[in-house]
This record gives structure tokens, C-alpha cells and sequence, in this order.
């Protein structure tokens, strides 16, 4: 039997929401100082030029200004990245995108700060613009980087591809084409900072405080002991708000001045120069039996990563290694590249690569079903990953594989819902697709940490550098500590990404949190829950075995009049010079890619999903309308069910934005809908009904077994979606988003190249 759980697997409401609901939520636009300076940055207004020079004298002169600077009041390091540090705080000979900053303005109010930037002079001198990854490559291309166009080219060989193409029996060859996306989070980006002491204080949102905090000590060329990030209310982020950012610009100015500094980009800015989405080029071969048994995949894949590295290759080649899917597969070929061109820069978001790929695989696995007339729920059984298989770099699966009852479940849940007759223009069709991820980062280090101490009241504080950047981490994080305990969650307090107080606990991204930080929370946890049985039983006069804990007192159970308190244990261990701490780090077993073939096990588990949409396609206008959504997900072990309904929900809506609606238009560099009023995210009207099913497979290294559902639930949605569309008109769709003159193009011309 499943083992019982006091507060693991409770539907808790997560900390932040009475806050966020009553106003009271500080996010970094909030923070105000006296004397606070207001920032505004000049931003290239062409992809690709070189800088001659800035004149800064009439932004000077106008009134309430106090400062103005360039590349050449950079203290320290101008340059920003997760690994390659080349996108420039403030270009000084040459911008390589629309948006970069030449140049920043510090006045007493914002209106003069906006004001200064537009007298700021810049001469240029024009460059080639590059805007797609097959110019970047040419022969005679202008290198965007002196290292060339090329960021990164990786292959994963598997048994031998081509010859099993040969000998398979049915073969389907396209190409998918995806587009570049916005991250769209609620919030701008913000900072303030405050230079007092000799030290730096910044107030930001960030997916990653602690390398922030590094970043930015560089920039000021200043001892990390004399910077200080502490994270403001995150308002979103789906893997952006890392790097250059408004904290790095009020830092520098705040050093400078001596004064507290603020900067706040608004909408149009934020589109501008957050990182997107990487467009996907996607070449695709499938071999099979008549059986339906997949026998080989052979893929092509093309990002465009913009004008800078940031995520791309972790993008990449986190791309590569799921490309072939959920799949048992003995002969898989990937060759994927990552190519600079004078675009926005492309990054870290929701997925890293993934979403891109699965469209691609899971409708090559409707097109087989299709051809060989079986039933898409059945081919995914025949093929999927199980305990004992190996995946497209040869990891072998033993444990917490719950694929096969993802897909039972929403097989069964369609079954029970009748499909609606189709009448006047409209048709109805469900389509199938699912996903597996790997949790944490590829084939690396991948360090979790956690800090648990005991106040004298009998509070637990818990420290963590990782924030919840609107996941809902702190309450499973609280959860996994107050389980151990067997304390009140209402008794744990949370402090999350303060530098000063917090070790490194990684970043909050590829859904690692919940497992990787969550585990590194169960370890410290332990070590300190032993520490007061220990203590306890000393006080007591009896072994550490015999002692129970019933959420308030210490006791034996033969003699309960005997007792002792927590605040009695904690006095008891400062008697004996002890500590009431735990901590403890966490790091998954990983094995590095063979950088020839890419086999190896690049991450210790995996999440498994399967989702189901329900849609109607009118024949006339091309209209797509999704009317449901059956979305299961193995998490390994729900600590917080509202939680993991919350995020399936959450990705679910975000993926049906990224098949039917949402793409940032780029010409020449520049993006032509920097809006939300051209740049369509799906409101809560667009949302279908979502029904949430979890699968419990669970990961024997995991906190309590629990895995991660973060980008997993965003994964099948655009592909069940695609699905769906082409079950209901007979017309495969290979590109999204699946805009209703996307589709009504293909409806009119079906001996096109998309048609089936």
C-alpha cells in the first residue's frame, strides 16, 4: 500500500496568494528610496551596425538629468550570458540587434529620463543585416561574432538510421516549421538598486538570483561579498529574467552616483529585448513496420538563436536529445545546429527546445496510425518508453516510467466522452499527443541546496536561493519540510533568494525545483529532525528509536507524562553547543553526452504525459475552436495537487496559445507586434475545459518520489491541438501557429504539400 502521508499530497493554497489578491505582493516596481534616480536606456534602432560614436552632450543638458553613460563607464565586465558571456550591457562598437543599449540616461524623474535618451546621438555605420539561419551560413555571410554564425552543431547517432529506413516497410518524410515566441508574463521587468556603504543592494525579479548576483559583481568590477541581489515578487518569468536585465543598469548607475537608482521597462521595451522562443526548422523521417513498430527516426533541426548565445545551446541540445520522443526506438540520427542572425535573441523558455520537437514527433506518430490504420492511442502503447527501455541516447529506463498509464488514462477518459455530431460547417475531432522530459540540466552538474534552522519559539525558517517565480515552489517546498517534521506548514517560514542569507540553490528552471531543491529540502530536513530526536531522547533518558513526536511534545510511549517540548529541545541543544540546523545539497547522477554519438544518460528521470484536445474546425472560415483538453501527467509523487492541477492548467493554456495564436513578427530584425494588442495570448475566454489527471510512478531519488510538472504540462498541447485539426479536415498542417488563413490556404489548395 501507498505509504501515508500526514501534509504530502494535501490540495494546500499556495503562500503568495493572499498577498498577490489583497495588493500587498512587493514586486521590484513597488521598491522606492529617497533621492532614487529613474533610467532610461537609448536602444539600437537597426540589426547590425557598427558604433562610431556617441554624443551624450544635449541628453546632459537637459533639465533633471544627472547622468549619462556608455560602454566606457563600465567598471568591470561588459558582458552578460549563462556560459558565453557576449550580449553587451551597453554596446561600444557595434550592435548586433534592434534593441540593444548604446546608452543609458539617469535623471530625477522618468519622463526626463525618457526625454534625454531620444537627444542621445549615435553615428553608425551600417552593417549586412542577416535574418535567417541559411544567410548566416552562406559562404560569403558577414560573421555577426569574429567566432562566425555558427553557435553550435551537435549529432545523437543511435544504431544506424539510415539502413533502417532502407528496410522499413512504411517511411514519412516532413518538415515542421515553428515560431519564435514571446514569454508574455504579466510583469515588465524591474529593478532598483542602492549603493550605500560600500556595498550594492538590488531588488529584482530573477529565475536565478545567485548567478545574478555573480553577473553583476562582475559588471561593477566589485568582490561578490559587496553585492547583494534580494528577489522582489517574480510576476512570471517561463524561463526569461536572467542576465541582462534592469538590475544590472540601477546597479551600475547606483555605484556611479552614489544614489538610489530605478529602471522599469515597459511593454513595448520588454517585447524588444526579452529573449524569445527559438523558431524551429525541422526535417523529419519516420520508419516502421506495417505493424506499427517504429523502427527509426532520422532528424534535421535548424534554431535560430538570434543575435546572441544566451540558452541556445542548452536549447539545442536539449532539442536533440528528446527529439525522437517518448519512443523505444533502436535507430535514431539527429543532427541539430543552433545559427546567430541580427534577430531577437532567442533563449530559455518554458520547454528549452522540446516544445519545438514534439510537434514534430507526435504528429509523424498520427501520420503512421493514419497510414497504417491503427488507432493513435494504441501505436503510442506499442512504441512507448516502459521500465527496461532505452531511450534515443541509450539510457536505460528501471524506474518511475509511468508513460504507458498516461496514455491509458486519457484514453479512457475520451472513451467516455461522445464526440459531437458534426452539423453545418462544422466538424469535431479529438487528437492525441504526449511528451517525455527530463528533469534538471543536461548532463551536468546540477547541485540543489537547502538551509533549515529552528528559532527559539520552535519556528522553522527555511533558506533557499532558489525562488518561486510563480510555480507555486515555496508551499510544495514548505510541504516536503513540514512532512518531515510532522510540523504545521504555518509553522516553517520561507526565505527564498537573498543572497545574503541563501546558499546557490540553482536556478528555477527545466522543472527542477520541485525534485532537485525539493530533495536537497527532504536531506536537510532529516538531518535536523535528527538532531532533535536525538537531543530529545537524551533529555528523556531513553534511545533514539523510542521517541515520539506528536507536532508539539517529546515523548516515550510508556510513559507520556514524561515529555518534552520543542522549545525544551532547542534549549537543550544550545546547552550541549548544538546547532538546530540542517542542511544538505542534492545532485542527480548524471553521465556526460559522448560528443560524437550523444549516448549517454543525461538526466536521472524523466516526466511522462499524454493530452488529448477536442476541437471545432469550421470548413468555411477555417476556424479553429478548442473545446477540451484531457491532460495526464506523471509527476512521480503530487506533493501539492492544487499545485499540479494549477501548472496543467497553466501549460495548458500557454500551449494552446503556441498552436492556434501567438507569434512575434520579425522584418529585418525588428518586431512589428510588440503589443498585446497584436500578439494574441489566449484569455481566460479562449480556455477550454481541462480536465487534470495525474499519474503517482514515483522516482526513488526524488522528495517522497516526486518528479516535476513545470514544462512537461505546456508539451503535448500544440501537437494534440494539430492533431486534432487534421483528424477533423484530412489536412496535415505542418507549421504553427494554425491561423485560420494558414488553414484555409491548405482547405483550398489540398494537392499542396501539406495535404495527406
Amino acid at each position: 500500500m501507498p505509504e501515508a502521508y500526514d501534509i504530502l499530497g494535501q490540495p494546500l493554497p499556495r503562500l503568495d496568494s493572499p498577498d498577490k489578491v489583497a495588493g500587498r505582493a512587493v514586486y521590484a516596481a513597488d521598491v522606492r528610496l529617497a533621492e532614487m534616480l529613474y533610467l532610461k536606456a537609448l536602444r539600437s534602432d537597426r540589426p547590425h551596425a557598427g558604433i562610431l560614436a556617441i554624443d551624450t552632450a544635449k541628453a546632459k543638458a537637459y533639465p533633471g538629468v544627472v547622468a549619462v553613460f556608455t560602454s566606457k563607464d563600465i567598471p568591470g565586465v561588459n558582458g552578460s550570458g549563462p556560459g558565453v558571456k557576449d550580449q553587451p550591457i551597453l554596446c561600444g562598437d557595434k550592435v548586433r540587434r534592434v534593441g540593444d543599449a548604446v546608452a543609458l540616461a539617469a535623471a530625477e524623474s522618468p519622463e526626463a529620463a525618457e526625454q534625454a535618451s531620444r537627444l542621445i546621438e549615435v553615428e553608425y555605420e551600417d552593417l549586412p543585416g542577416i535574418f535567417s539561419p541559411e544567410d548566416a551560413l552562406a559562404p560569403d555571410a558577414v560573421k555577426i561574432h569574429d567566432s562566425g554564425n555558427l553557435l553550435l552543431e551537435r549529432v545523437l547517432k543511435k544504431g544506424d538510421a539510415d539502413q533502417a529506413l532502407r528496410d522499413a516497410e512504411v517511411v514519412s518524410t516532413n518538415t515542421y516549421l515553428t515560431q519564435m515566441t514571446e514569454h508574455a508574463y504579466l510583469e515588465p521587468e524591474a529593478a532598483v538598486a542602492n549603493y550605500s556603504d560600500g556595498r550594492v543592494t538590488i531588488w529584482m525579479p530573477s529565475k536565478y538570483p545567485h548567478s545574478d548576483h555573480r553577473q553583476i559583481a562582475a559588471l561593477l568590477g566589485m568582490p561578490v561579498e559587496k553585492v547583494r541581489v534580494i528577489l522582489t515578487t517574480v510576476g512570471g518569468c517561463f524561463g526569461d529574467k536572467h542576465c541582462v536585465s534592469p538590475g544590472y543598469y540601477a546597479a551600475l548607475v547606483s555605484l556611479k552616483t552614489g544614489r538610489p537608482a530605478k529602471m522599469v521597462y515597459d511593454r513595448e521595451e520588454s517585447f524588444a529585448v526579452s529573449t524569445k522562443r527559438h523558431p524551429f526548422v525541422i526535417h523529419y523521417t519516420t520508419g516502421a513496420t506495417r505493424e506499427g513498430r517504429i523502427t527509426a527516426v532520422k532528424a534535421e533541426i535548424t534554431a535560430d538563436t538570434g543575435a546572441y548565445t544566451s540558452y541556445g545551446p542548452v536549447t539545442l541540445v536539449r532539442a536533440m536529445v528528446h527529439a525522437a520522443g517518448p519512443y523505444d526506438i533502436p535507430n535514431v540520427s539527429v543532427k541539430a545546429k543552433a545559427v546567430f542572425t541580427n534577430n531577437p535573441v532567442a533563449g530559455a523558455m518554458r520547454g528549452f527546445g522540446v516544445p519545438q520537437v514534439v510537434v514534430a514527433h507526435e504528429s509523424q506518430l498520427d501520420i503512421l496510425a493514419q497510414t497504417l490504420n491503427i488507432d493513435p492511442f494504441e501505436i503510442r502503447l506499442k512504441n512507448g518508453l516502459k521500465p527496461g527501455s532505452r531511450t534515443a541516447t541509450g539510457q536505460r529506463l528501471d524506474s518511475s516510467v509511468g508513460f504507458p498509464d498516461t496514455v491509458l488514462q486519457v484514453r479512457d477518459e475520451v472513451a467516455k466522452r461522445q464526440l459531437p455530431n458534426s452539423s453545418g460547417s462544422k466538424k469535431y475531432a479529438w487528437g492525441v499527443a504526449s511528451m517525455y522530459y527530463g528533469i534538471g540540466k543536461t548532463a551536468g552538474p546540477n547541485p540543489g541546496t537547502a538551509r533549515i534552522e529552528l528559532e527559539h519559539s520552535g519556528e522553522a525558517v527555511l533558506y533557499l536561493g532558489t525562488g518561486d517565480v510563480g510555480q507555486g515552489s515555496a508551499m510544495t517546498m514548505v510541504q516536503i519540510a513540514a512532512e518531515v517534521l510532522k510540523f504545521p506548514p504555518g509553522t516553517i517560514r520561507l526565505v527564498m533568494g537573498d543572497t545574503d542569507q541563501c546558499s546557490d540553490s540553482g536556478p528555477s528552471s527545466a522543472s527542477r525545483v520541485t525534485y532537485i531543491v525539493g530533495r536537497a529540502v527532504q536531506l536537510a530536513t532529516e538531518q535536523l529532525k535528527e538532531l532533535l530526536y536525538r537531543t530529545a531522547a537524551a533529555l528523556l533518558d531513553t534511545s533514539f528509536g523510542d521517541v515520539v513526536f506528536d507536532g508539539t511534545i517529546f515523548y516515550r510511549p510508556e510513559a507520556r507524562f514524561r515529555s518534552v517540548s520543542i522549545r525544551g529541545v532547542i534549549n537543550g541543544m544550545k546547552d550541549a553547543g548544538i546547532r538546530a540546523v540542517g542542511q544538505a545539497s542534492f545532485n542527480p547522477e548524471t553521465t556526460a553526452l559522448d560528443p560524437k554519438t550523444s549516448q549517454g544518460n543525461p538526466y536521472a528521470t524523466y516526466a511522462f504525459a499524454t493530452q488529448a484536445a477536442l476541437v471545432a474546425v469550421d470548413m468555411e472560415t477555417a476556424e479553429v475552436e478548442v473545446l477540451s483538453i484531457v491532460a495526464s501527467h506523471d509527476v512521480g509523487k503530487a506533493v501539492n495537487p492544487l499545485n499540479v492541477t494549477g501548472q496543467i492548467e497553466g501549460g495548458v493554456s500557454m500551449g494552446l496559445g503556441y498552436a492556434l495564436s501567438e507569434e512575434v513578427v520579425v522584418q529585418r530584425g525588428g518586431i512589428r507586434n510588440p503589443q498585446f494588442t497584436d500578439y494574441i495570448v489566449p484569455s481566460a475566454m479562449d480556455v477550454p475545459e481541462i480536465v487534470s489527471l495525474i499519474v503517482e510512478s514515483e522516482e526513488p531519488t526524488g522528495p517522497f518520489g516526486a518528479k516535476g510538472v513545470g514544462e512537461p504540462a505546456l508539451l503535448p498541447t500544440a501537437p494534440a491541438i494539430m492533431n486534432a485539426v487534421a483528424a477533423a479536415t484530412g489536412i496535415r498542417v505542418t507549421q504553427i501557429p494554425i491561423t485560420p488563413g494558414t488553414l484555409l490556404n491548405l482547405m483550398k489548395h489540398p494537392e499542396g504539400p501539406n495535404a495527406r
